[in-house]
């Protein structure tokens, strides 16, 4: 039985010496402990390869950043589920199919609630209308006030995956010369314009976070008429938002943005491309986004830009 033990011993340090890892073992000091001998023993590197370890990856992009940056996690106003209080001014300028040209100026302000899990969003849109088709005017005025609230449903203990569940209400709010002069407000089903009902959007979506400072995020909204006008018409319309983000270290970033909007009453489809380029430091991000529209029908978007300033405060 001593013989067989020998055995086994020795089989087992012949191994280890083979295998290459025992070097340290046998130049170790005389009077260490077998735990610290072993200890010694370098472990060699896996052949597979090794998935990227989020909070590492977000230290080491925090550590990298420049002075007087937070680093990690871009806080430039693009990712739905950072939930921070913040200001955003913008304006959108559109051209339709037709010739109708539509420019409104939008006040945002944006407030965690839920202890940081969620946030709630006010709007407020002034808008412009420079038409052409079937009447011909221009006419401008307060738009349908909005407010949105935002909820990270669940998050996963990386950080990597966030659920999320949205809630969207429309006050018909309307200066009234919007309502009475533009025939039907409600063709404009991509924008948020007087329609003269009350409308809820509930939605969801995820993102994803590739990398700290690269997100990729699907959201849909589904929006509908509850009450208001009787003359005005129902409103069925699906949202889509579909974009991805990628911040460089010296704060700028790039976001490519496919929008599809469905009005199931209709039929029709609004489908918009928008990439947005901007530069964000210490909180302030500003922002252009052109786009373009894929086949527009009449009333669809051919063609616009939005531009702003995201403050965080």
């Amino acid at each position: 039985m001593r013989l067989n033990n020998l055995f086994l011993v020795v089989s087992l340090v012949l191994l280890l010496a083979r295998a290459g890892v025992g070097q340290d073992f046998w130049t170790g000091e005389q009077g260490h402990e077998p735990a610290t001998l072993l200890s010694n023993i370098p472990l060699s590197e896996p052949s597979y390869e090794v998935p990227i370890d989020y909070e590492m990856a977000l230290q080491e992009e925090t550590a990298a950043a420049p002075a007087g940056e937070g680093g990690g996690e871009p806080n430039n106003g693009t990712n739905p589920a950072q939930n921070v209080r913040m200001a955003i001014v913008s304006n959108e300028y559109y051209r339709l199919d037709g010739g109708n040209k539509i420019n409104t100026d939008y006040l945002r302000l944006k407030f965690p609630v839920v202890g940081g899990r969620g946030a709630l969003l006010a709007e407020i849109p002034f808008n412009f209308y420079n038409l052409s088709n079937p009447v011909q005017g221009q006419v401008g005025g307060i738009g349908d006030l909005k407010f949105q609230l935002n909820y990270n449903l669940w998050q996963s203990e990386s950080r990597q995956l966030t659920f999320l569940t949205m809630l969207e209400a429309y006050i018909p709010s309307a200066d009234n010369i919007l309502l009475t002069q533009i025939p039907d407000a409600n063709q404009f089903a991509a924008l948020s314009i007087g329609k003269g009902k009350f409308q809820l959007g509930p939605g969801m979506g995820f993102v994803y976070a590739i990398r700290p400072n690269f997100i990729f995020a699907p959201l849909y909204f589904y929006e509908f008429s509850v009450a208001g006008n009787n003359n005005r018409p129902d409103i069925s319309l699906g949202k889509w938002r579909i974009f991805m983000m990628y911040a460089f270290p010296s704060g700028v970033y790039v976001l490519p943005e496919l929008q599809i909007v469905t009005n199931y009453l209709s039929g029709n489809s609004d489908i918009y491309f928008a990439p947005e380029l901007g530069i964000s430091n210490k909180g302030t991000t500003f922002y252009a986004k052109p786009g373009f529209g894929f086949s527009p029908s009449p009333g669809d978007r051919e063609w616009g830009i939005d531009f702003g300033v995201r403050v965080a405060f």
